[in-house]
């Protein structure tokens, strides 16, 4: 997901000038869309699971206890033949950072489906409301990794 900052010269056209931090600025946010595009990469893949690949991209970007909770989710889905396909539409938000934690706010367009890779058959429901994901980042040897991920039940308005 890329996002830009533009600062436009007088014209007959109508500019737009911003001065806030941009998407492709900001660690935190790149990191947290990092992690997504990996939830969903991983989640399509289908089995058979290698779990020290799987680790180890998943340690790129994660820390504990998150690493450990995407790990068993991929591995439950490995063993019972469903994959994840679809995207995820994200409008993250940093709400705070002291340099070493970071927490984003995110109502995100979650358009994932939940797959049996035997048949191709959903299995889950399509949801298309938009829900408020909550992340904690912690920089660990100088890179942003996701920490913790919290979905609210509520439907968010972009």
């Amino acid at each position: 997901m890329k996002s830009s900052s533009t600062t436009a010269a007088p014209t007959s056209e109508p500019s737009l000038t911003t001065t806030s931090t941009t998407i492709a600025e900001d660690p935190v946010l790149i990191a947290y869309l990092d992690f997504w595009e990996l939830y969903v990469e991983l989640g399509g893949a289908p089995p058979p699971l290698d779990p020290i690949a799987i680790n180890a991209r998943l340690e790129e970007l994660t820390t504990d206890p998150e690493t450990a909770q995407l790990f068993a989710f991929f591995q439950r889905n490995a063993a019972t033949g469903l994959v994840l396909r679809g995207d995820i539409g994200h409008t993250p938000t940093v709400l705070s950072n002291d340099g070493t934690t970071a927490m984003v706010d995110d109502c995100a367009d979650d358009r994932l489906g939940v797959y049996r890779v035997a048949d191709d058959s959903r299995v889950d429901t399509d949801d298309p409301a938009r829900r408020t994901y909550t992340a904690t980042l912690r920089q660990v040897d100088g890179v942003w990794r996701v920490e913790r991920v919290d979905a609210e039940g509520t439907p968010c308005a972009e």
